[in-house]
């Protein structure tokens, strides 16, 4: 059988390709759709298997459920279409391939126990090569100096470890020890290239092999690209020029310490200037925090530990824009005689009713069943006690549902990128929302946003997770 690496894998990735390519490092960052995860997560890891009988490979997710969707279908789609599905037995519990011919390895693993991956053993040939895919959930450079010890080839052929990623964030170690003041962003350069690399054959992190290959690929590398994308890079481009930075160019993004870069004063909204716009919909979020907030530490008064928060929250009518109507906010911070659940179970009751009673005349909000989604933390117990206020106070309508479980880095994004579209908007009566929106900042360890002072977001995030689906920016979000 021939197989044509080149037209396998198209332009752009020749320089970095292992049998071009030798060195220890290799970094690939690029945005949306640069095929890194296909052409060097995929072929070049099934082509190393097949020329080389000492090599076995390391797939790497942050666990194995991002393995099970991510890097293990997509080795297995690339052995179907190279017609080799007869040469290897493919395993889906424990996720394994296994190259009939000489019984060499793919395995994958979850970078969340590095101890699991370093003693890895393999019945022919070596750990030689493992593939970090999407390299940031790699939080720990001591981690990775660990895994990084385990990784040889006494054959003397290279070993390698292979970092791809978008660049999100720049703050990451991996642009630290690898990236900085060697190939930095260069907007105009990577506007008029396919992509940008570097190469250094003496670097080292002490290991027997050296070397270091980065590279930045832009949307334009991909030459199957859709014939649409072009158009939407100019869209997005031309309204959120940072975010294509990142997203079109593979440019490293959020360099400030704003959760929220794109938030401005633009966004805030007179509560009747607001509601011009028709809705299809609403839901209500409820975030819970019965304590004072003892043991979380904040830097100046106005920023609250600890809070039982609401928001109202609506769709436009063409499912584009999300709304923040209004909102509650209690805190037992700072209060002499603090309130219970009960207490503060009876005040969101009433809150509910004040805004029916607002807007009867509105042809959607607070109109037929009333979804509030409470903290998925609460066991239900509060939830039990909203219920029970609800029918004690006449409000026969509503329910009370554990909100969806979705990760923060993943709310934060999509509201950056509806920010950046003008299509989040808040309400002037949502004072403590657009409090804490222009507060968050990223915390010391690298995460989005500090867990604190948090509680409206919380809430207001709450309320839109359970309609992503329908809301129509979602459809193109890519999750990171």
């Amino acid at each position: 059988m021939e197989i044509s690496v080149q037209q396998c894998i198209g332009k752009g990735y020749n320089d970095g390709w292992w049998t071009n390519c030798n060195a220890r490092y290799r970094s690939f960052v690029g945005g949306r759709s640069t095929k890194k995860s296909v052409v060097i997560a995929g072929f070049e890891a099934v082509f190393k298997i097949l020329c080389d009988p000492n090599r076995n490979i390391i797939m790497c997710r942050k666990d194995d459920t991002n393995n099970s969707t991510s890097t293990y279908p997509n080795i297995v789609a690339i052995i179907y279409k190279l017609g080799l599905t007869p040469y290897f037995i493919i395993k889906k519990s424990p996720a394994e391939i296994v190259y009939k011919p000489t019984g060499q390895k793919i395995i994958f693993k979850g970078c969340n126990n590095p101890t699991a991956i370093t003693s890895t053993k393999f019945p022919v040939g070596e750990l030689t090569d493992i593939y970090f895919e999407e390299a940031s959930e790699l939080e720990s450079y001591e981690d990775f100096r660990q895994i990084d010890g385990s990784v040889r080839n006494s054959t003397g052929k290279g070993s390698q470890i292979t970092m791809l990623m978008n660049g999100w964030d720049k703050k990451s170690w991996i642009y630290e020890i690898f990236w900085k003041g060697r190939l930095e962003d260069d907007y105009e350069y990577l506007e008029t290239h396919d992509y940008a690399d570097y190469y250094d054959p003496d670097f080292t992190l002490g290991q027997d092999s050296k070397g270091l290959y980065l590279h930045k690929s832009t949307f334009r590398i991909n030459e199957f690209r859709s014939p649409y994308k072009d158009e939407s890079m100019a869209i997005l481009k031309e309204k959120a020029l940072e975010i294509y930075k990142v997203e079109g160019l593979g440019m490293w993004g959020n360099s400030s310490f704003s959760t929220y870069p794109y938030w401005n004063q633009s966004l805030i909204k007179p509560h009747n200037i607001l509601l011009n716009e028709p809705l299809s919909l609403f839901t209500i979020g409820i975030d819970i925090g019965m304590g004072n907030g003892e043991g979380k530490v904040v830097k100046d008064i106005e920023r609250y530990r600890s809070a039982m928060t609401m928001q109202l929250v609506g769709v436009s009518s063409d499912y584009a824009k999300i709304k923040c109507i209004d909102e509650y906010f209690y805190s037992n911070q700072n209060q002499i005689i603090k309130k219970g659940a009960p207490e503060v179970a009876h005040d969101m009751i009433n809150k509910i009713k004040s805004w029916i009673d607002r807007y009867k005349q509105h042809p959607v909000l607070m109109k037929g069943t009333i979804c509030c989604y409470v903290d998925s933390a609460d066991s239900g117990g509060f939830r039990t006690v909203l219920q029970a206020k609800a029918m004690e106070l006449g409000v026969m309508n509503i329910r009370f549902i554990a909100s969806t479980k979705n990760k923060i880095q993943s709310r934060v994004d999509f509201t950056n990128l509806l920010m950046a579209f003008g299509e989040f908007e808040v309400c002037d009566l949502c004072k403590n929302l657009i409090r804490e929106i222009g507060n968050a900042r990223q915390a010391e360890d690298g995460r989005c946003r500090e867990d604190t002072d948090d509680h409206a977001i919380n809430a207001n995030e709450y309320a839109w997770i359970p309609l992503l689906p329908k809301i129509k920016r979602y459809k193109d979000f890519k999750e990171h």
